[in-house]
């Protein structure tokens, strides 16, 4: 049988008759020329013994080539044993279905379904997706999505000056089309096309404070740090190095000083579960002081501008600017030199990064998966030798004296490692 006999020239010359009449392409696709004009694409079939008739659409609304596609989809269908009218009535459920799923339907689905998520992490994601994705494509349907409609958002981004967080977007819309495709909302994630369309700047993680640089901040932290209570906080993020958050947010039940040990619950912890930061005799002395200035409210720093509320994201910071910090050195930054230091003077990795609370290295099993009990008796050495080196580093000690005191030959590191063999 003949197939494409049509062409575009004798379709649009083609004029109405007193009768209806139809034009062949072979393969049973036929195009009826209405009295009135219109034109019409018609696929006949038989299935079984019933012939059927296909309608695929008006000319030119559908022009030749689609019309000829559609004859061979439905041909593929009647070659299978399905009934093309059946299957085309299904496609346009599930697109009316997947039309009700917008981006923003299924993106605020993701976020709900992300119950590990740490409370400031939620929030940031939420921030900046309601800022600079949802109001320029929430209301499309997640499966109609395509790069073109993301490109322009996420270049947005990047000239405002953010590229980090266009990245961020990128990966988090990412994630939102995979959950859609394990739904069954969309198949494809067009994300996957501009991987490489922001460039990542160079990472400038929190830089830790040098050997040389630690004695100067301890020594002039009472004088230069601002209030006492900024002053008290920069001295137990020194001597606990965790998160800045972490500290901000801490409430007093949370600790028991006489058996020197703060207990961080999970909802307050980025990987979701709690933390137990054993305390040294330093840290204990700095919360007793801390305790006789806002031991009277249910947290260790409140806000004095905002009552209610704790301490902003930007006090330390703020005063290490005044200290002649800024650009060089952030509160976040005194997990790295607690990293660093400890790090040079060879205290055992996997204890470091438990104390941390860092999530699990998948290319490196020996620095295990966070467990908040675990090798807590080695942990309270770690942090009381931490505490001793910040105080030895203050008074000015030498390099070759720490190293004695504190080094892999000490007595000190002699009484952990026993206690490591028991753990």
């Amino acid at each position: 049988m003949a197939l494409n006999l049509l062409t575009v020239r004798k379709i649009e010359t083609a004029q109405a008759k007193p009768k209806a009449y139809t034009l062949r392409d072979g393969g049973s696709l036929f195009l009826r020329v209405q009295t009135n004009g219109s034109k019409l694409w018609w696929y006949r079939y038989r299935l079984g013994n019933v012939a059927q008739v296909y309608s695929i659409g008006m000319f030119p609304e559908v022009p030749l080539e689609t019309a000829r596609r559609e004859r061979d989809w439905a041909r593929s269908m009647v070659s299978e044993g399905r009934d093309p009218i059946l299957e085309k009535r299904v496609k346009i459920a599930n697109q009316v279905e997947q039309n009700e799923h917008t981006f923003e339907t299924v993106a605020r689905a993701w976020m709900a379904s992300n119950l590990q998520w740490s409370d400031y992490y939620a929030h940031q994601v939420k921030t900046f997706l309601e800022k600079d994705v949802l109001p320029k494509v929430g209301k499309l349907p997640i499966g109609a999505i395509k790069a073109s409609h993301l490109r322009p958002l996420i270049q947005g981004v990047v000239d405002r000056g953010a590229p980090t967080v266009a990245i961020l977007i990128r990966q988090w819309c990412g994630q939102i089309f995979a959950y859609a495709s394990a739904e069954g909302f969309c198949e494809h994630d067009p994300t996957a096309l501009l991987k490489r369309s922001v460039k990542r700047p160079r990472v400038r993680h929190n830089p830790p404070l040098s050997w040389s640089e630690v004695p100067a901040f301890l020594n002039r932290l009472d004088e230069d740090g601002g209030y006492r209570t900024t002053v008290l906080a920069l001295r137990l993020m020194a001597l606990t190095y965790v998160r800045t958050v972490e500290l901000r947010k801490a409430h007093w039940s949370e600790f028991d000083l006489d058996n020197a040990i703060w207990t961080i619950p999970s909802e307050r912890m980025k990987m979701r579960q709690p933390h137990i930061v054993p305390l040294s005799k330093q840290a204990v002395a700095a919360l007793r002081e801390l305790h006789k200035l806002t031991g009277g409210g249910d947290v260790l720093f409140p806000s004095y501008r905002k009552p209610g509320q704790v301490m902003s994201a930007t006090t330390l910071n703020k005063a290490l600017e005044r200290m002649g910090y800024a650009g060089r050195f952030s509160s976040h930054g005194f997990r790295s030199t607690a990293t660093t230091l400890l790090g040079l003077l060879s205290y055992p990795e996997n204890r470091v990064d438990l104390q941390l609370a860092h999530s699990k290295r998948k290319k490196d099993s020996s620095r295990a998966p966070y467990d908040h009990t675990k090798f807590l008796s080695s942990r309270k050495i770690i942090m009381q030798d931490w505490a001793d080196i910040l105080d030895a580093l203050a008074r000015g000690d030498e390099m070759e004296k720490i190293m004695d005191t504190f080094g892999p030959l000490s007595r000190r590191r002699t009484a952990l490692l026993k206690v490591i063999e028991r753990e």
